[in-house]
């Protein structure tokens, strides 16, 4: 089967919204329907001119979003104007392609019937409310790191001190990056972080390593990647010790690790199954003196997905990103799961990244190769090469 045909020979093109420039992705020559529409000026647009691939630049057409939103994006008159030119020159239909998704980016859809590949954003809330999440694996019985749910006040944050040791990791609702996560020692330091009375979930802080994968829940079945060694709170990329800065493959993950990680992502996407969630997803992992805990659901495409997906062509993979895309537009394909799921034993996917943020979570580097940045899975070891490569802040 070639996904890169199928979506060829399919009655749409792809539009790819893209306000957060580190989250580029480029798929040409390998899917030549597919269409970058960018807020933004970046340098990447200089080789797509060159090699004259099609894209929209909404900042090249005189126009400067305020904030990075993809809705907003998409409802300029330019970008819809672009869309539908592609759509009249090619005699195909729109599939608009979010990061993430959200009710303006529905609503556009149903306006100027576009397929919208996401799931619906009450769905994507519902699992990445990390209080919610914490609700969630509870009643299905997937371990995670101990915590409690509390409202926040004096009594509540002492008494939970006294159960699961003084130092806690507090975290509100939503975040992104480790901007919601916030180690605290004191009820004065959690209020810096959160409102009196608000719900917040406090957990024991642990040592141990993060790991992430990437998967696809088909209509035919889950297709998941092998882990990644998430590269968590490093300095010099960042202050917040909770903030990614970047991940690997190969994780270094011993099998007995790698194993638990595939049976809790089987598990999990039963949940996602249940709740009528389809395409893309991620899971976070900690490790902690040899016990998997799962950490949180990124109910979207994930930071990493460029990297993997690139990953997966260079080893002549069909990338889960294709099976996403097919999963709204072509959902009675026959798909050979267990066949697809061999890609979770593959040594041979092998690539790094590292996302430089400064002192205001602002990214301004990134530097991707296909090799492990790191021979070292606790404590993480970044090469001296590969940090020569990043300029000074």
């Amino acid at each position: 089967m070639n996904l890169s045909q199928t979506l060829h020979n399919s009655d749409y093109s792809f539009f790819f919204l893209i306000v957060e420039n580190y989250l580029d992705i480029n798929l040409h020559p390998y899917l030549n329907n597919f269409y970058p529409v960018y807020a933004y000026k970046n340098d990447s647009q200089k080789l797509l001119q060159s090699q004259k691939i099609p894209y929209f630049c909404l900042e090249e057409q005189g126009v400067s979003l305020q904030q990075k939103n993809s809705g907003r994006l998409l409802s300029e008159s330019k970008t819809i104007e672009y869309i539908n030119q592609i759509c009249q020159q090619t005699n195909t239909k729109a599939a608009i392609v979010p990061f993430k998704p959200s009710a303006r980016i529905e609503k556009l859809c149903q306006q100027h019937s576009w397929k919208l590949i996401a799931n619906p954003a009450k769905i994507n809330r519902f699992f990445e409310d990390k209080i919610q999440f914490q609700k969630i694996c509870d009643e299905s019985q997937l371990p995670t790191i101990p915590s409690q749910i509390i409202t926040l006040n004096s009594d509540n944050f002492n008494k939970t001190q006294s159960e699961l040791g003084k130092n806690l990791v507090l975290q509100t609702h939503f975040g992104w990056a480790g901007n919601s996560t916030f180690l605290v020692s004191s009820y004065s330091e959690a209020l810096s972080h959160a409102p009196q009375n608000s719900p917040v979930k406090l957990s024991t802080y642990l040592q141990g390593y993060s790991l992430l994968n990437n998967c696809c829940l088909t209509p035919k079945g889950l297709i998941q990647s092998p882990p990644a060694l998430q590269y968590t709170g490093l300095t010099p990329f960042t202050s917040n010790p909770f903030a990614t800065v970047g991940r690997q493959w190969p994780s270094l993950a011993p099998d007995y690790v790698i194993s638990q990680v595939n049976s809790l992502t089987q598990k999990f996407s039963q949940i996602l199954s249940k709740n009528n969630y389809l395409g893309f997803f991620g899971l976070d992992f900690f490790v902690s003196q040899d016990q998997v805990f799962i950490l949180e659901c990124n109910p979207r495409l994930t930071a990493s997905f460029a990297l993997y997906t690139h990953m997966e062509i260079s080893q002549n993979l069909d990338p889960l990103f294709y099976f996403h895309l097919l999963a709204f537009t072509n959902p009675q394909l026959e798909i050979d799961v267990p066949t697809q799921q061999k890609r979770f034993e593959n040594k041979q996917l092998v690539g790094s990244e590292i996302i430089y943020k400064n002192n205001t979570t602002h990214t301004f580097q990134k530097i991707s190769q296909n090799i492990a940045f790191s021979d070292s899975l606790n404590p993480i070891k970044i090469k001296p090469h590969i940090l020569s490569l990043f300029k000074s802040s």
